[in-house]
């Protein structure tokens, strides 16, 4: 009986699934799988299984993690291995790592990183929104939508370029249970602050999530 961290991401095939429903496919998978998971004890036992963060509908990802508990005689690699096979098409399982202790600890992560492709006519010009002192848009909260500013939460906003009416970005921002900032959120910082930028679709890419600038794995 031992507790891994697991390092996994989704593709544009499953990007729409919701929190809830990877959940219970995470959990069917793994009844299908050889691995067997460790239950919590009292009334209601449940898998012993920890998400870092839940990630947005519509955002694909090569960076997620999970704490989660086996009782399994497997390699960090076969665990890996196993999950794949059993995991739905457009779910990959990147790393495995066995915890000897507490050396890892997820709710440590405070950074992500996205790469994001906005459709529109004209592109935004993004060191003029960086030189801004505050950045007011509404925000999803969990007492309703209230507007928040979002300045102190955007620590690098890069343009790649434009090409074909696509602006392709690289943001990093805040991310944990202490703040969470989504990557559409920043698109409307950037439609209100930046003139003649009207965004028409958006798709983003979540690279990496950090804890003090560190990767987890």
């Amino acid at each position: 009986m031992s507790n891994y961290i697991l390092k996994y991401g989704r593709d544009e095939r499953v990007k729409f699934i919701s929190h809830l429903d990877f959940v219970r496919c995470f959990h069917r998978a793994v009844r299908r799988s050889r691995l067997n998971f460790v239950f919590s004890q009292g009334f209601n036992p449940h898998p012993v299984m920890t998400i870092a963060q839940p990630l947005p509908v519509g955002v694909t990802s090569e960076c997620e993690y999970m704490k989660v508990g086996f009782v399994t005689d497997m390699s960090c690699g076969e665990i890996a291995a196993e999950l794949n096979r059993c995991m739905p098409p457009g779910f990959k399982v990147y790393a495995v790592y066995k915890l000897e202790g507490k050396e890892i600890d997820l709710t440590k992560i405070n950074s992500a990183e996205y790469m994001t492709e906005i459709e529109c006519s004209a592109p935004a010009d993004t060191q003029a929104l960086m030189r801004e002192t505050e950045l007011i848009v509404p925000k999803k909260t969990k007492s309703g939508i209230k507007e928040s500013d979002i300045r102190p939460h955007i620590s690098e906003l890069e343009d790649l370029g434009f090409r074909d009416g696509i602006q392709t970005v690289r943001m990093a921002v805040s991310c944990g249970s202490a703040y969470n900032l989504k990557p559409e959120t920043v698109v409307e910082a950037m439609k209100k602050y930046c003139p003649g930028f009207e965004p028409v679709f958006t798709a983003s890419h979540k690279r990496r999530m950090t804890a003090d600038g560190a990767e987890i794995l």
